[in-house]
């Protein structure tokens, strides 16, 4: 039986809320690893934007972040 993950991505777009397929909108989406616990509170709290993430989804933006020439901090 597999366990749960503890620590999942959080994702927000200050730019558009919501909204992740827009190439102009790449550079400015926010990433965090969080924990379970906290991902639930920044999804649900007041603070607008943040929303859960797939590891997959993670792997895919920095891909296209270095196809189009930015750094990744």
């Amino acid at each position: 039986m597999t366990q749960p993950p503890k620590y999942v991505y959080v994702k927000r777009n200050p730019i558009n809320p919501y909204t992740y397929t827009n190439p102009q909108d790449l550079p400015y989406l926010q990433w965090k690893r969080v924990k379970v616990s906290v991902a639930y509170n920044m999804c649900v709290s007041k603070k607008i934007g943040w929303e859960r993430a797939k590891e997959h989804e993670y792997i895919s933006w920095c891909e296209q972040m270095t196809h189009l020439g930015h750094k990744i901090v």
